[in-house]
């Protein structure tokens, strides 16, 4: 628990300059909280624990990490220096015997305290969530005693991925991010016990599950946190027998790395390991990643480029896939050629693009579609114009569907605009303001 500790800290310290907009080295974390700079770096690689509850909310405040840390802290004092894995284990062990002993055998000493203090972790302060308020840790230690708890058939784990894909292109990520995890732990204890015929499909559906959650934590603006579940998912992806969803995974990856501070170099190179694992296969994923690849020539300048793998993203379009697979939707084509279109295409174009698109998105790429207009209303010499459309499309969201995605794109309508001009737009008040809002997390 030390060292998830630590890398929470060095997390938030990472991220501190994309969520307040100034950066946050080690010597001023040291000024705030009174530690030294040494101190800090042993916190956070999990050598040392701070000493009080009072430092935490210290180090909590000039963060600004929103009481994460303060929430966690009191696991962290019971658990201390057990690695998670440990606790897994010991967990798994006290299982075993509730269920080889019956309900009626009671854990004793340290395996009871471990075992509900691992799930308090796990289910509760880790995903940073109310879980306890629906009774997840009863509804899965009741399926520990039925002895049903490790029950999903691969259709029914296919069923819970559909499920959960539909929620985030639907839901507010804040809303979804808790049953996402939860069944994330619940693939995972499934592994744990899963054959090695079984082991297969089970890698699958922990890729798919692992991509949905880069997604969501992409949308939440937790680049550093989605990034590594993006490397879990590949790997769950490599270690299955499926071709198709490793290129599925690296190709989404692609995709939602244009909305972080990802360099478009290693967008474009992901993007090319994708086409190249899938070769001469049509999938999904082979078109989301010459989506990535168009949408990313298209912002750093690469009219022509941008134009001919658009070209190639409509053959390939047109050509036989599987257009339920991973919840394949073809207005993903659409909302391609309208992003391209945008920056360097024609108004028809666009336009037509945008249309196609806006009927079958989900509430984010609606939203950003619109915000593409904005996009090409300012590049066409119209600034004023595109800042009041994007501030007009921020500020009729609802706040808890309002993303770090959404906020994305709004800021590159302002990169369209001159410096030398930007002080002399009406709409620049009201734009800056509509960006300030508040984005649930």
């Amino acid at each position: 628990m030390a060292h998830y500790f630590g890398a929470l800290i060095r997390d938030l310290r990472d991220s501190y300059e994309l969520r307040v907009g100034e950066p946050l080295t080690v010597a001023q974390l040291s000024i705030r909280t009174g530690y030294s700079p040494s101190m800090l770096g042993a916190i956070e690689r999990g050598e040392s624990l701070p000493e009080s509850g009072l430092r935490v909310q210290s180090i909590d405040d000039a963060l600004h990490a929103d009481g994460q840390l303060k929430t966690l802290w009191p696991v962290v004092q019971r658990l201390g220096h057990c690695p998670i894995d440990d606790l897994a284990s010991t967990t798994n062990r006290a299982t075993e015997s509730y269920r080889e002993n019956g309900s009626s055998t009671l854990l004793h000493g340290d395996d009871m305290e471990r075992r509900h203090l691992f799930q308090l972790a796990t289910l509760g302060l880790l995903a940073q969530a109310p879980i306890f308020g629906a009774g997840e840790p009863i509804r899965q230690l009741l399926e520990q005693s039925l002895q049903t708890s490790e029950g999903h058939t691969i259709d029914d784990w296919e069923a819970v991925c559909a499920h959960h894909l539909y929620a985030v292109n639907n839901q507010p990520p804040a809303k979804v991010r808790d049953d996402l995890l939860v069944d994330l732990l619940a693939v995972q204890r499934s592994l744990a016990n899963a054959t090695p015929a079984q082991a297969g499909e089970l890698h699958r559906i922990t890729a798919w599950l692992s991509c949905l959650q880069g997604n969501l934590l992409t949308r939440l603006g937790e680049y550093g946190a989605a990034r590594r579940w993006w490397t879990t998912a590949r790997h769950a992806a490599d270690a299955s027998p499926d071709r198709d969803m490793q290129v599925w995974v690296r190709g989404s990856e692609a995709v939602f790395g244009l909305y972080t501070p990802r360099a478009t170099e290693s967008i474009l190179l992901l993007s090319r390991k994708a086409q190249q694992l899938a070769g001469e296969r049509v999938t999904p994923g082979l078109i989301g990643a010459v989506c990535a690849e168009a949408q990313a020539l298209a912002v750093s300048g690469h009219r022509e480029k941008a134009l001919e793998r658009l070209n190639r993203l409509h053959e390939l379009a047109g050509r036989s896939v599987n257009r339920q697979e991973f919840g394949w939707n073809p207005g993903s084509m659409w909302f391609t050629t309208s992003w391209v279109h945008s920056f360097s295409g024609t108004s028809e174009a666009a336009r037509e693009a945008r249309d196609r698109a806006a009927s079958s998105m989900g509430y984010q790429d609606q939203a950003n579609v619109r915000l593409h207009e904005a996009i090409h209303l300012s590049n066409e010499g119209g600034h004023n114009e595109g800042l009041q459309l994007a501030a007009q499309v921020i500020a009729t969201l609802e706040p808890t569907y309002l993303t770090h995605m959404i906020l994305h794109t709004a800021r590159m309508v302002l990169d369209t605009v001159p410096i030398e001009k930007r002080a002399d737009l009406p709409a620049l008040g009201d734009y800056r303001s509509a960006l300030d809002a508040p984005v649930p997390n």
